[in-house]
């Protein structure tokens, strides 16, 4: 009875230690992916209900932060209209200021022109007249013909004068 028995018993026992082993890692990582997915879905759960409980309440973050762009894009938007409207009346007015002293120079020559025909001036100085206005827009001649000056003018005031100089050469 010697012949094998302890051997065998120890081999029993250390195949018996060894499946118990083997168990036991299996337990710990069965446990360990268990633990791993129920916290996960825990998470997962928490986090989806805060979501949930937002929007139902009506405090969409989405929602808010589109509705605060449009406001300032509305805002801005209407301050540079604004703005826009306040060059192009200030354009429109020196415009205006622009006509009405081009209207009042050629007033100004019409009436020079007539009252040099109304004392008797000479037919050359109406030609010296009428080429001081053939020069340039804004240009003035003196009774001796050179220019005076210059001034900057719209298209109307360019229209009025080759107006007058006309009426000149013509009379």
């Amino acid at each position: 009875m010697s012949d094998g028995t302890p051997d065998r018993r120890s081999r029993l026992g250390a195949q018996e230690l060894a499946r118990a082993k083997r168990e036991g890692i299996a337990r710990r990582a069965r446990r360990i992916r268990r633990s791993v997915a129920a916290s996960t879905l825990a998470l997962f759960v928490a986090a989806f209900l805060v979501v949930y409980v937002q929007l139902a309440s009506g405090h969409d973050p989405a929602l808010v932060a589109n509705a605060e762009r449009r406001a300032s894009s509305k805002a801005g938007s209407a301050s540079a209209k604004s703005a826009a409207a306040k060059r192009a009346a200030a354009k429109r007015e020196a415009e205006r200021e622009k006509a009405q002293e081009a209207t009042a120079r050629a007033a100004e020559e019409e009436r020079a022109s007539t009252s040099t025909e109304a004392s008797g001036g000479s037919s050359a100085s109406e030609e010296s007249s009428g080429a001081g206005e053939s020069r340039g827009a804004g240009e003035s001649t003196g009774s001796s013909g050179e220019s005076t000056g210059s001034s900057e003018s719209s298209g109307s005031e360019s229209e009025s004068s080759g107006a007058s100089s006309l009426r000149t050469s013509q009379s």
